[in-house]
């Protein structure tokens, strides 16, 4: 059998960016893509609640949850490593049954913004390209659209931010 001596950079997972640990959401850093779209939603599902927003369970898979009787996607995002103010938002389906599509951001220091988008609005962004498709680029038609880049293309839709502290 052949062999073959790999440099060790091949061999180790992503090193956290340091700038995480002045922070509460070093540990978030650290889950895997869909254990950490399932703390996006529950951390969002704490927050409604602490804010007297009525938060019930999805009726379907199309949502994340009924707040206040209107349906919510929830997608969040930490920092995208090597940056200090870009986010990526995937597996964004306008095609769902959802009345507000929640981004929800999370930065070095602990602070955690909420934009909250219309599906009107959600349709409009994928028409005007600032959601872009996210399989096959721009030859499949899988429906799923994503976001790479600042928030202040959204800086309309910005609903409520805050700060958390470590518990």
């Amino acid at each position: 059998m052949n062999e073959i001596i790999l440099e060790n950079n091949l061999l180790v997972g992503n090193e956290i960016d340091n700038r995480w640990f002045l922070g509460p959401f070093s540990g978030i850093k650290k889950l895997s893509a869909k254990a950490k779209g399932k703390r996006f939603e529950q951390i969002a599902e704490y927050i409604f609640k602490s804010r007297s927003l009525e938060v019930k369970k999805p009726i379907s898979s199309d949502h994340d949850r009924i707040v206040n009787g209107k349906k919510f996607e929830i997608k969040g995002s930490t920092i995208t490593q090597g940056t200090d103010d870009t986010f990526s938002f995937l597996q964004i389906r306008p095609a769902q049954d959802y009345d507000y599509l929640i981004l929800e951001t999370f930065w070095f220091d602990g602070k955690i913004q909420f934009y909250k988008i219309s599906k009107k609005d959600v349709l409009k962004l994928v028409s005007n390209n600032t959601f872009k498709k996210q399989h096959g680029v721009n030859k499949a038609e899988s429906g799923t659209f994503s976001y790479n880049g600042k928030m202040s293309v959204f800086e309309k839709y910005f609903w409520f931010d805050l700060k958390v502290k470590n518990g």
